[in-house]
C-alpha cells in the first residue's frame, strides 16, 4: 500500500471505534475501551485472560491491531467481548 493510499484510508479510521458482527449476525459499533479475551498466549498475556484495549491502530497493510500496554497485537490473538 502506498503512503498516499494509507493516508486516504486513515481519514476514515478511528482509534476508538470498531464495527463487529455479534452473535445475532448484526453489525454493532463498539467504542474503546474494548474488553478482549486472549485466545492464545502472546507476550505477557495468557490464554483466557480478559484484557482492555484503549486504542486501535492500523498497519501499513491496512490491518487493525490492538494497542495494549504500549505494544501492538494482531486481532487473531483475541476475541472481542460484546457483552
Amino acid at each position: 500500500m502506498s503512503n498516499k493510499e494509507l493516508i486516504e484510508l486513515l481519514k476514515s479510521c478511528s482509534p476508538n471505534i470498531i464495527y463487529v458482527v455479534n452473535e445475532e449476525n448484526r453489525i454493532i459499533k463498539l467504542k474503546t475501551p474494548l474488553k478482549l479475551k486472549v485466545i492464545a498466549d502472546i507476550g505477557d498475556f495468557r490464554k483466557n485472560q480478559i484484557v482492555k484495549c484503549n486504542e486501535l491502530k492500523i498497519t501499513t497493510w491496512a490491518r487493525i491491531v490492538f494497542h495494549l500496554d504500549g505494544k501492538n497485537y494482531h486481532t487473531y490473538y483475541f476475541d472481542i467481548l460484546t457483552k
